[in-house]
C-alpha cells in the first residue's frame, strides 16, 4: 500500500458534470498530435479548442489548463487561440530512450464545469546524434602465441537515435594482421569482432594501432571512431644466452672474501619476467666450489666467499646456469674457469705434544713441563720456523730440530702468582713473515706454607640480656692465602673458665663459618663482659693455626620492677603519716623512695598517685622525686584518714611498676617538724598583696639580668685569651691536668637504637693506666648536632680515626668486605720486546733420519708395515732401553711399534679417501722419539688406493621439468656421480637407456671430471605424453669395474597452446517473468585439454552485454552457471541474448565465446496504479454532502482481463466513489462532517484488476477537516479553593486555572482575566492584589498576605477563545490565608526600660514556695504559634528560683541562707510553639534585704569607689615592664656579639671536629663511648638520629656528677639527615 499526500490549496468547487470528450478522431476515441524533436519553443502542436469542441471566448472563464505536471513541463496552452504549443526543448532520446515509438500523454482540465480531456503527442526522431564508443581509446592485449582465426570482441558503438538513424555498419583501418567481422543480433544490434589473420611476433612488432569506425544510416550519415591499441603479449619462447660460453680468470690465493672475480652477462629478448635473467650454479658445480664462491642471482657477479688455498686446489671450474622468470622457465649455460695463484698464506702450526698442568710451586728449575712440535705447509724459506716465548714468565724454551720443550727457569710461588700466561710465537721465514701465537694458561698448584690470619686483632659483640639460647653473637672471619684444602679453615673455642664455669658453657662457635652463638641466657646483673679466645686451623699437612679474642658485652634489659624502700612495707598496713589540718597547700607529707635493679634508662623511676586513693585531688606527688605534698587546704568535710595508692614505674620498654599504699592521718595538733610549701602550688585563698609581689618581681628580674650580663661578659673576655681553634672543631684530651675531679673514674655512654631511641645510659667505671682516652666532637648550638665519630686520642693534637666505632645490628663486629678474585687469560697478539729465541732449523740434533713405507688402504689391525730396527740398523734391545715413543701429526694413532721386535704395525683402520680425499698421493707422517740421547726419526707411510668405492649419484632418483615447447637441441645437465677412488679406479663413463626423445652427451672437465647432459632430439607434446622415464648408469675403470644407476623422471610442462571449447555454440532457456533471484538459467560447459592454470577455465559475461543485462543476470566464473540476480519484466523485454566468454588462466590467456538466448513468459505481475488527477487534502467541516474531494485515474500495465480495474472505498467513511468514465473516478462527501468528532480521515482507495489471482493497489488519501468556531471553552473545575501561607513572596503562583476548547488553532486559543468586583470600594477589587497570566492561567500575588489583616478572599476568572465571534466562560476562586509564626512573644509585665532590669525585693525570711512575681506575655499569632512557655535560663543560683512553664510565675524554691548572695539576677525566656519557635527574654533582679533602699545605694557607691588601682601599683608595673624589656634587649645583643666572634656562630660554646672520611653508621646502633670529662662539666647532651624516615631524633642532657641525675628534657630534633649520625655533647655550666 502506498500513501499519497498532496499539499494543495483547498478548492471550494463542486462538480456539475464530468464528461470524456471524443473529438478529433472519433474512431480512435483519442486526439493524437505529432511534433519533431528539437522544435523551437512556441511551436504549435495542434488547436485543442477546435479539436475538443470548445469556444475560444469561453476558455478564460472555464479556466482551461493542463492537468498534470508532466504535461505542463513540456507544453503550454494559449487561451487566446486555444492552441497547444511547445514550452521547452524536446529531446526524444532523453524522454523515451531507445524505444521505437515516443508518445507523451497530455491531460487538459477545465472548470465550471470540471472536465478532463486526454491527448497524445508523438515525438518524431531526427538524426541529431553521432555514434560514439564507450571508450574512445581501448587497449587490446593479444598473446603472440594466439592462433590464426582467433576472435577478439570489441565494444559496440552507441547511437541514441532509432530506426535508420542508428548504427548501421563498422569499418576497420588497413593492417597486416587483423580483419573485421560484424555479428548481428535478433534485435538488430551489431557487434564488431577482430579476427587474427596472421601470426603475431612480439620481438618483431610489439604494438599495433587500429582505428574502428561506426557509421549510422541517417541522411546525412554520422560516424564515430575508436582508437584500438593492440599490445602483443610476450610468450617465453627465447632462452637466455651468455655472451661467452667459457670465462677464464686468474686470482691469487690470498684474495679477500667478497672480492669480485668477474660478471657474467646473459641476455634474453623476451620482456617482463620472461626476459628477467637470474643466475645460479649449475648442477655440475661441486659443493666445494659453492662454499668458496658466491654468485649474485641478479647481477651475475661471481665473488669469493671462502678462503682460496693453492695447496688444496690450484684450479676450479664453475658451471653457471642462466634462467629467465617465465612459465615455464628457459635456461642457458656457461663455464667459469678459475686459476688460483700461489702465495705465502700458511702460518706456522704449533702442536702441543704433552703438558704438565698444574705445576707444583716447589718444582725446581730446568724441569720439563711441556713438549711442542712446529710445522709449516709452505716450503723453502716460507717453511723455516722459529719459536719465541714471552720474557716475563719463569719459563724457557729448549729446541731439538722442529721439536721444542718448555722448562722452568726459576723457583715458583703460588701465593705471589698463582697462574701464568705463557705466550709462544712461531714465525716463518716468508716475506712478509707469518706468525702463530699459542697461549698456555699454566696454573701453579698450592703447598701449605701460610698460616691463617684473622681479619681483626679483636672482636666486640653486644648482646641484650635474657637472650634466647642459640642467638647469633657475631661472626669471626679468618683468611688463608693458600688454596684448596690448605685454605679450608676450622674454628674452635679455646678452653678457659669464667666465674667458675667453662667458656664452652656460655658460647658455641660454628667450625665452618665462624658464627659465634650463645649457649644459654645471659644476665646483665651477673655478667657484663665475657672474653672468649677463638682459634682457627687450616686443613693442610701439617696444619697451621691462629688465635683471636672476642669480647662479649651484655646489654641491660628491663627485667626487674622497682623496689620501694620507703615507706617500708614489713606488714600489710604501713605506719600512718600524720599531717595537721592546718597544713597549707604544698606541705610535704612524706617521700616515697624506690630503687630498680636494672641500669640506665630502665632504672629511671617515675611516681604518681592512682585513682584508687581516697581523695586523689587532696594530694600531689612529684613525678621524679616521689615527694607527696598537699594540693589544697584541708576542709572539715575531708576524711580524717586518707589512703594514698602510689605507683612507681620505670622507663623500660615495656615499663614495669610497683604499687604501695600510704596512710595519711589528719590531726589537729601540728607535728614538731613543719613542712613548708614549695613552688608547686600557691594555695592562699586570701587576695594577694599586689604591690608586694610587684616589688619582689622587679628585684628578681633586675638581679637575674645583672647576673646574666656579668656571666656572658666574663665568658666572652675569657675566650679572647684562648689559643685560636678551628671554627668547626676543638678537642679535649684525657691528659688535661685540670681534670682531677674524674681521675679515678671514666664515664661510659652506651647507646642502643633500632630506628627509634630506646635508652641512653651514663655510668662511671674505674680507669687504669692502659685505658685509652677518646675525643668527642659536638655542636651545642645547633639542633642538627648529631654524634659524628669517636676515636682514641693520641699524645699529639692529631686524632686518628678508630675503626669499629659503629657495629652492625646483627652483632658482627668486624668490618665486612668482599674479596673478589678473577682469572684472566692473557693472550698476546704480537711478540714481546725481549724473547728467548730458539730456532727450529739450523740447530741439528745429535742424530736424525727419514724412512718411507707404502701400504694399501683398509689393512686389518696388526698388519705389518715395516721393521724400524732393521731399517735403522739398531739393536732391538737398545730401542727398548731408549724408551721409544711414536709421535703422530694427526689426532689418531694409526700405527704402533713393538719395542720387543722393532716392527711398525697398523693399530687402526686406514681409509685413504677419508684421509686424503681426491689427492693423487696420500702420506701419513710419523715421528719416533728416543731418549738418552734425544733423537728424532721422521717416517712417511704412503697409503695406496684400492677400488673399494663404486660411483654414486647424489640421489637414487632425479626429476626434470621440461617445457613442451622446448626447442630441439636443448641441453639438460644431470648431477654427476661421485667416486672417491682415484686413478683408474674412479668414474670413467655413462650410459643412457633407450628412448625416443633424448640422447646422452658427456662433457669432460679439465681436471678429468665427466658430466652427463640430456640432449632433446625430438619435440615434446604434453598432451601426447606427460612423463618420460630414463635410466642413467655410471661406471668406473676398476677391475672388476663397479657401477651405479639413477632413475630420471622427466615431466613435460604444459604450454598454453589450446583454447577452451564449448560443448555447444549456443544455448537457449525459457523463464517466467516472476522468477525469484538465484534461479538457474543454464549451466555452460567448456573444456581445455591443457593442465594447471592453462586448463583452468573462468566464465564471464562478454563486454557486448549491456549494463542493464549485467544487472539482471550473473554468471559463476567457476561453474559457468547463469542465474537471475535482477527483476525479469515481460513488459520491458521478452527476449535476452547473453554473450558469454570462457578464458583459461594461462599466460597469455586464450578464450572462446558463445551466446545464450533467454525467452521471458508473461504473468500477471503488475498491480493497478492509482493516479491523482486532482485532490484537496483540506476540507471545511461545514462542507455539504456531494462535495468533490478528488479526481482519480487508474491504469494497469497488463492487458485483457488483467488490465481491467475496479475501485472502491470503505462504506464506514462519510465518502463515496463515483465512476465518471473508464479508468476515471471522483471522490465525494456522502454525509455532514464534524471536526470535533473526527478531525482527520485516511481514505483508502482500493484498485483491483481482473487477473487470476487478482492484484490490487491501495492508496491512502489523508483528508484534514478545517475547524469552525462552534464550541465555547469549559473550565476543568466549577470553582477552585487554594491555601496560601501568609508572608508569601511577591509574584508567587497561588493557583493555576485551566480551561479546554475542543476547537482547534485560533478557535482554541484561550485568554484568561480576573473580573473586577462590583461597587465603588477599591478595597474590594481583586485585581489590586492579584494578577493572572492571560495564556497559562497562573494567578500570582502582587503583595504578601498578612493573616492578622486578611484571612479569606474570592474572585471570578473569565476565559474567552480566539474565534470570531469569541465564546466565553467563568469560574470562582476561593483563597484562604494560612497563619505563619512571624511574631515573637511580647512581655507586658514586668516592664523593663532601657538597659535596666526590673527589681524585686524579698525578705531573707521568705518562706518557699512564695510567689515573687509573674511574667505576663502575649503573641500576635494564632493557634499553636501563640502557645507560650516560660523558661529560667540563667540565674545566680538556679536551684533557688523556679518559673512556671505555662503561667510564668516566679517562685522561691528553698529558704535563704547566709551564704546566698544578696542580689540575684534571673534571665527568663518566653518561647512560642511555632516552627521555628520565636522567643523573648526578660531580666529580673531579686534583692534580698532587710534595710531600705538607702543602705543598698551606699554599698553600691563603695564598690564603685574601690574599683581603681593605687598610683604606686601602676608605677611598679611600668617599671617592671621597662626593666624586663631593657634586660632582654641587652641579653640578645651580648649573645649575638659573643656568638659571632668565631667563624661559625653555631659552634662557639663547644668544639666540633669534622671527619669527612667517616662512613655513615648503620641504622641500628650498638656501641660504647668512653670519654673523660672536665672538672665542672655538669650536663652531657646526647642526640641520636635513626635512619628510618619516620623515626624522630632526640637530644638529651644529663648530669654525670650528681647522684640524683634526672632526665632534664627530651625534645625532637630537626629533620633527619640522609643517614644516621650520633654526636656527643658535653655541656659546661653557665
Amino acid at each position: 500500500m502506498e500513501s499519497v499526500s498532496l499539499q494543495r490549496p483547498a478548492w471550494k468547487w463542486q462538480v456539475l458534470s464530468l464528461f470524456l470528450l471524443c473529438g478529433w478522431g472519433r474512431v480512435s476515441g483519442q486526439i493524437h498530435y505529432a511534433v519533431v524533436e528539437e522544435s523551437e519553443v512556441g511551436t504549435v502542436v495542434g488547436n485543442m479548442a477546435r479539436d475538443l469542441g470548445l469556444k475560444v471566448e469561453e476558455l478564460p472563464g472555464r479556466r482551461l489548463r493542463l492537468g498534470s505536471e508532466d504535461s505542463s513541463r513540456h507544453f503550454s496552452v494559449r487561451l487566446d487561440s486555444g492552441t497547444l504549443v511547445v514550452s521547452q526543448r524536446l529531446d526524444r532520446e532523453r524522454l523515451c530512450g531507445a524505444a521505437a515509438s515516443c508518445m507523451l500523454s497530455v491531460q487538459v482540465l477545465t472548470e465550471n464545469p470540471l472536465q478532463l480531456f486526454r491527448l497524445e503527442v508523438e515525438i518524431l526522431d531526427v538524426n541529431d546524434n553521432s555514434p560514439s564508443f564507450p571508450t574512445a581509446q581501448r587497449t587490446l592485449r593479444v598473446a603472440e602465441s594466439a592462433t590464426v582465426a582467433a576472435r577478439f570482441p570489441l565494444e559496440s558503438a552507441q547511437d541514441p537515435d532509432v530506426g535508420t538513424n542508428a548504427v548501421s555498419s563498422y569499418r576497420l583501418s588497413p593492417n597486416s594482421h587483423f580483419s573485421l567481422d560484424v555479428k548481428q543480433q535478433p534485435d538488430g544490434k551489431l557487434f564488431p569482432e577482430l579476427v587474427l589473420e596472421r601470426a603475431l611476433d612480439r620481438e618483431e612488432q610489439p604494438e599495433l594501432q587500429l582505428v574502428l569506425t561506426a557509421v549510422d544510416g541517417g541522411s546525412p550519415a554520422r560516424s564515430g571512431t575508436a582508437q584500438i591499441t593492440v599490445l602483443v603479449l610476450d610468450v617465453n619462447d627465447n632462452a637466455p644466452t651468455c655472451d661467452r660460453t667459457t670465462y677464464k680468470v686468474q686470482v691469487p690465493e690470498n684474495t679477500p672474501v667478497g672480492a669480485v672475480l668477474l660478471r657474467i652477462n646473459a641476455s634474453d629478448p623476451d620482456e617482463g619476467p620472461n626476459g628477467e635473467t637470474q643466475y645460479s650454479f649449475g648442477v655440475h658445480t661441486s659443493d666445494l666450489v659453492r662454499r668458496l664462491f658466491s654468485l649474485d642471482p641478479h647481477s651475475g657477479e661471481v665473488r669469493v666467499s671462502g678462503a682460496l688455498d693453492f695447496e688444496e686446489s690450484p684450479f676450479y671450474e664453475i658451471y653457471v646456469r642462466a634462467h629467465d622468470g617465465g612459465v615455464p622457465e628457459m635456461e642457458g649455460n656457461c663455464v667459469l674457469q678459475v686459476q688460483v695463484e700461489d702465495a705465502n698464506d700458511n702460518p706456522p702450526e704449533v702442536l702441543l705434544t704433552s703438558l704438565l698442568n698444574p705445576v707444583p710451586e716447589d718444582t725446581p728449575p730446568e724441569t720439563v713441563v711441556g713438549l711442542f712440535n712446529v710445522r709449516d705447509r709452505d716450503s723453502g724459506a716460507n717453511g723455516d720456523v722459529s719459536l719465541q716465548i714471552s720474557p716475563d714468565v719463569p719459563f724457557a724454551i729448549r729446541s731439538l730440530q722442529n721439536h721444542f720443550s718448555l722448562v722452568t727457569r726459576e723457583s715458583l710461588d703460588r701465593e705471589s702468582t698463582s697462574q701464568y700466561t705463557v705466550v709462544l710465537i712461531a714465525r716463518d721465514g716468508g716475506s712478509p713473515a707469518l706468525t702463530t701465537t699459542l697461549t698456555l694458561l699454566l696454573n701453579i698448584s698450592d703447598v701449605n706454607d701460610n698460616p691463617p690470619r684473622f681479619l681483626q686483632p679483636s672482636y666486640d659483640a653486644f648482646l641484650a640480656e635474657n637472650n634466647p639460647p642459640g642467638s647469633l653473637l657475631c661472626t669471626v672471619s679468618a683468611s688463608d692465602p693458600d688454596d684448596g684444602v690448605n685454605s679450608r679453615l676450622v674454628y674452635s673455642i679455646e678452653s678457659g673458665q669464667v666465674q667458675g664455669s667453662p667458656i664452652s658453657s656460655f658460647v658455641h662457635i660454628s667450625p665452618d663459618n665462624g658464627n659465634l652463638y650463645a649457649q644459654g641466657t645471659f644476665d646483665f646483673e651477673q655478667l657484663q663482659v665475657l672474653p672468649v679466645s677463638v682459634a682457627v686451623w687450616d686443613s693442610g699437612s701439617p696444619p697451621l693455626h691462629a688465635n683471636v679474642t672476642v669480647y662479649i658485652f651484655v646489654l641491660d634489659q628491663n627485667d626487674h620492677p622497682p623496689t620501694i624502700l620507703h615507706p617500708a612495707s614489713d606488714s600489710d598496713v604501713s605506719a600512718p603519716q600524720r599531717v595537721p589540718l592546718s597544713a597549707p597547700p604544698g606541705s610535704l607529707v612524706t617521700k616515697v623512695t624506690a630503687v630498680d635493679a636494672d641500669a640506665g634508662y630502665n632504672a629511671w623511676l617515675s611516681y604518681r598517685l592512682l585513682p584508687q586513693s581516697t581523695d586523689p585531688s587532696l594530694f600531689h606527688m612529684s613525678l621524679h622525686t616521689g615527694e607527696v605534698r598537699t594540693a589544697r587546704a584541708f576542709q572539715d568535710t575531708d576524711m580524717a584518714v586518707q589512703q594514698l595508692v602510689v605507683q612507681v614505674t620505670d622507663n623500660g620498654d615495656p615499663p614495669l611498676s610497683t604499687t604501695a599504699t600510704i596512710t595519711v592521718a589528719l590531726e589537729e595538733a601540728a607535728p614538731e617538724e613543719s613542712y613548708k610549701p614549695r613552688d608547686f602550688l600557691a594555695g592562699a585563698k586570701e587576695k594577694p598583696d599586689l604591690t608586694l609581689y610587684l616589688i619582689i618581681a622587679l628585684a628578681a628580674v633586675s638581679t637575674v639580668a645583672l647576673a646574666t650580663v656579668t656571666v656572658l661578659a666574663a665568658r666572652c673576655l675569657r675566650r679572647r685569651g684562648r689559643a685560636p681553634v678551628s671554627p668547626y672543631c676543638c678537642c679535649w684530651l684525657s691528659e688535661s691536668p685540670s681534670r682531677d675531679f674524674f681521675k679515678h673514674s671514666s664515664p661510659k655512654l652506651q647507646l642502643s637504637s633500632d630506628g627509634t631511641l630506646k635508652y641512653m645510659e651514663v655510668t662511671l667505671r674505674p680507669t687504669d693506666t692502659q685505658s685509652q682516652c677518646y675525643s668527642t666532637c659536638f655542636s651545642p648550638g645547633s639542633e642538627r648536632s648529631d654524634f659524628t665519630f669517636l676515636r682514641p686520642c693520641p699524645p699529639s693534637a692529631t686524632l686518628p680515626r678508630e675503626r669499629g666505632a659503629f657495629l652492625p645490628a646483627g652483632g658482627t663486629l668486624r668490618e665486612r668486605a668482599q674479596v673478589r678474585g678473577s682469572e684472566a687469560l692473557l693472550r698476546a697478539s704480537g711478540a714481546p720486546r725481549e724473547r728467548a729465541q730458539v730456532s727450529g732449523r739450523g740447530s741439528a740434533p745429535s742424530s736424525s733420519a727419514q724412512i718411507r713405507y707404502s701400504i694399501p688402504e683398509e689393512l686389518t689391525r696388526g698388519a705389518f708395515v715395516g721393521n724400524i730396527a732393521k731399517d735403522l740398523g739398531t739393536d732391538v734391545a737398545k730401542l727398548a732401553a731408549a724408551n721409544l715413543q711414536v709421535l703422530s701429526d694427526s689426532d689418531s694413532q694409526y700405527f704402533s711399534v713393538n719395542v720387543n721386535t722393532g716392527v711398525i704395525m697398523v693399530s687402526e683402520r686406514i681409509d685413504r679417501e677419508q684421509l686424503c680425499g681426491q689427492n693423487p698421493r696420500c702420506f701419513l707422517h710419523l715421528k719416533l722419539a728416543i731418549e738418552n740421547p734425544v733423537e728424532f726419526y721422521r717416517i712417511e707411510v704412503e697409503i695406496l688406493d684400492i677400488n673399494d668405492n663404486p660411483p654414486l649419484f647424489p640421489s637414487d632418483e632425479v626429476s626434470l621439468r621440461i617445457y613442451e615447447l622446448a626447442s630441439l637441441g636443448a641441453r639438460f645437465p644431470i648431477q654427476p656421480a661421485q667416486d672417491p677412488d682415484v686413478g683408474t679406479n674412479t668414474l670413467q663413463t655413462y650410459h643412457l637407456s633407450a628412448n625416443d626423445n633424448f640422447n646422452l652427451n658427456v662433457k669432460a672437465r679439465t681436471d678429468g671430471g665427466k658430466f652427463p647432459e640430456l640432449v632433446l632430439e625430438r619435440a615434446l607434446d604434453r598432451e601426447f605424453r606427460a612423463f618420460h622415464y630414463l635410466v642413467l648408469t655410471a661406471e668406473d675403470g676398476g677391475s672388476p669395474p663397479q657401477s651405479s644407476k639413477i632413475r630420471i623422471t622427466i615431466q613435460v610442462l604444459d604450454a598454453n597452446d589450446n583454447h577452451p571449447v564449448f560443448d555447444r555454440p549456443s544455448y537457449g532457456a525459457r523463464l517466467v517473468e516472476n522468477s525469484p533471484l538465484g534461479t538457474l538459467v543454464v549451466k555452460l560447459n567448456a573444456t581445455d585439454v591443457d593442465e594447471g592454470p592453462n586448463g583452468d577455465i573462468r566464465y564471464s559475461l562478454s563486454s557486448h552485454n549491456s549494463a542493464a543485462l549485467r544487472q539482471i543476470f550473473a554468471i559463476d566464473e567457476q561453474t559457468g552457471e547463469i542465474r537471475v540476480q535482477g527483476n525479469l519484466d515481460f513488459e520491458e523485454a521478452t527476449v535476452y541474448e547473453i554473450e558469454v566468454e570462457a578464458k583459461d588462466m594461462g599466460s597469455p590467456t586464450m578464450e572462446e565465446h558463445c551466446s545464450v538466448v533467454v525467452e521471458i513468459t508473461d504473468v500477471n505481475d503488475n498491480a493497478p496504479e492509482v493516479i491523482l488527477t486532482s485532490f484537496s487534502s483540506s476540507l471545511s467541516e461545514d462542507a455539504l454532502p456531494g462535495t468533490v474531494v478528488a479526481v482519480i485515474h487508474v491504469r494497469d500495465r497488463d492487458s485483457g482481463e488483467q488490465g481491467k480495474v475496479l475501485c472502491h472505498v470503505s462504506p464506514d467513511l462519510p465518502f463515496q466513489l463515483r465512476k465518471d468514465y473508464e479508468h476515471q473516478y471522483s471522490l465525494l462527501t456522502s454525509t455532514r462532517l464534524d471536526r470535533e468528532h473526527v478531525a482527520y480521515y485516511n481514505v483508502t482507495v482500493s484498485a483491483s484488476d481482473m487477473g487470476n489471482p487478482p492484484l490490487s493497489r491501495h492508496t491512502v488519501l489523508p483528508i484534514t477537516l478545517t475547524d469552525v468556531n462552534d464550541n465555547a471553552p469549559q473550565f476543568e473545575q466549577a470553582s477552585y479553593e487554594v491555601l496560601v501561607a501568609e508572608n508569601n513572596p511577591v509574584g508567587s503562583v497561588l493557583v493555576t486555572v485551566s480551561a479546554a476548547d475542543p476547537d482547534s488553532e485560533q478557535n482554541s486559543r484561550l485568554s484568561y482575566s480576573i473580573l473586577r468586583a462590583g461597587g465603588t470600594d477599591p478595597g474590594l477589587d481583586p485585581t489590586r492584589y492579584l494578577s493572572i497570566h492571560p495564556t497559562s492561567g497562573q494567578v500570582t500575588a502582587k503583595f504578601p498576605f498578612d493573616y492578622e489583616q486578611t484571612t479569606y478572599l474570592q474572585f471570578h476568572v473569565e476565559v474567552s477563545d480566539g474565534g470570531s465571534p469569541a465564546l466565553r466562560n467563568r469560574t470562582l476562586v476561593h483563597v484562604f490565608i494560612v497563619d505563619q509564626n512571624d511574631n515573637a512573644p511580647q512581655v507586658h509585665f514586668p516592664k523593663a526600660g532601657g538597659e535596666s532590669a526590673a527589681q524585686f525585693r524579698i525578705s531573707p525570711s521568705i518562706v518557699p514556695p512564695a510567689l515573687i512575681t509573674k511574667v505576663v506575655a502575649i503573641d500576635a499569632d494564632s493557634g499553636r504559634n501563640a502557645w507560650l512557655s516560660y523558661h529560667l535560663v540563667e540565674a545566680t543560683d538556679l536551684g533557688l528560683f523556679s518559673v512556671a512553664l505555662r503561667s510564668g510565675e516566679v517562685r522561691i524554691m528553698r529558704a535563704l541562707q547566709d551564704t546566698d548572695a544578696s542580689a540575684h539576677e534571673l534571665l527568663v525566656v518566653v518561647r512560642d510553639a511555632g516552627e521555628p519557635p520565636l522567643s523573648t527574654a526578660v531580666t529580673l533582679v531579686v534583692l534580698v534585704e532587710e534595710k531600705g533602699p538607702e543602705a543598698l545605694q551606699g554599698s553600691e557607691a563603695r564598690a564603685a569607689d574601690g574599683g581603681g588601682l593605687p598610683t604606686i601599683t601602676l608605677y611598679l608595673i611600668v617599671s617592671l615592664v621597662l626593666i624586663s624589656t631593657v634586660s632582654l634587649v641587652g641579653l640578645a645583643v651580648l649573645g649575638v656579639r659573643c656568638l659571632r666572634r668565631g667563624s661559625a656562630p653555631a659552634n662557639q660554646g663547644c668544639c666540633v671536629e669534622s671527619v669527612n672520611t667517616l662512613q655513615p653508621p648503620p641504622s641500628h646502633i650498638f656501641g660504647h663511648l668512653h670519654y673523660e670529662p672536665k672538672q665542672g662539666d655538669t650536663v652531657m647532651g646526647v642526640q641520636v638520629t635513626a635512619t628510618a624516615p619516620p623515626a624522630p631524633r632526640y637530644r638529651s642532657c644529663f648530669s654525670p656528677v650528681s647522684d640524683i641525675s634526672e632526665f632534664m628534657f627530651v625534645k625532637p630534633s630537626a629533620d633527619p639527615p640522609l643517614y644516621s649520625e650520633v654526636r656527643l655533647g658535653v655541656c659546661s655550666p653557665a
